[in-house]
């Protein structure tokens, strides 16, 4: 490979870890895939893993009947496809591009010895999949123990946090669509439309378009404080949403 043919793999000396980074760009290829392609299928046979370098991308699964489990959004610096990479097991979920993508790919066996060759490397892939395991955690208590409007204000506030929040509000843009929030909370898109049009009566959230504002993440942590008892959430929230003083009553 040509030193300059890629310029954008030098992305990953800043989204991977050292020395993983390096050890891989001898073997990675840079691909360009449009919205709506399907960069792997559930069930598949493959190994091949990408590392997301511009652009959107979400995993999920589909019933026989066609009802669509979003599982995630993934974007700049997420991985896709690292479980059957490590496991050499069929993928588990398939992942669609949602805004058109630049990925950097790389060969299944390559990615898992450059992974265990290195400490530094294999607890930062063991950090991942902890960070996905908490919050697949959360989802499965919320789908089991809350109603749909509970589960709506905890997919609420993860997106706001994730958004950022400044003044007790926080812009998610774009936002998803009613029938992908559906699909994030294990319900339909009348329910999810239902509750949104109770938040916006109430002074919570606004939308306009693609662009949801959370008018009120406080009002909404504490919504969500008492319904699922999250005070995890919560603290993250808390302290840039309304100030460390509040922290104690949010979380209390």
């Amino acid at each position: 490979m040509a030193p300059n043919a890629y310029p954008s793999l030098d992305a990953l000396d800043s989204m991977l870890p050292h020395p993983l980074g390096e050890r891989l760009r001898p073997h990675a290829r840079i691909v360009q895939r449009p919205a709506g392609h399907i960069v792997m299928g559930h069930g598949e046979r493959s190994s091949d893993l990408y590392l997301i370098i511009e652009g959107q991308a979400r995993a999920e699964l589909h019933s026989p009947s066609g009802r669509e489990v979003i599982l995630g959004d993934l974007g700049p610096g997420e991985l896709i496809g690292e479980f059957a990479a490590l496991d050499d097991q069929p993928r588990t979920a398939t992942v669609e591009v949602v805004s058109p993508c630049t990925l950097a790919a790389f060969p299944g066996p390559i990615f898992r010895a450059a992974v265990f060759a290195d400490p530094a490397s294999a607890e930062w892939i063991a950090r991942r999949f902890v960070g996905h395991i908490r919050l697949l955690t959360e989802k499965l208590f919320e789908l089991n123990a809350l109603a749909v409007r509970n589960r709506l204000h905890c997919e609420l506030l993860r997106l706001g946090i994730t958004a950022g929040i400044a003044d007790n509000q926080a812009v998610i843009a774009p936002a998803p669509t009613h029938v992908h929030l559906a699909g994030r909370i294990g319900s339909h898109r009348e329910a999810v439309t239902r509750e949104l049009q109770y938040l916006q009566r109430e002074g919570i959230v606004a939308q306009q378009g693609r662009r949801l504002a959370i008018l009120d993440v406080a009002r909404l942590a504490e919504i969500v404080r008492a319904a699922a008892g999250d005070v995890e959430m919560v603290e993250r929230a808390a302290p840039a949403a309304v100030g460390p003083a509040a922290v104690g009553q949010l979380s209390a």
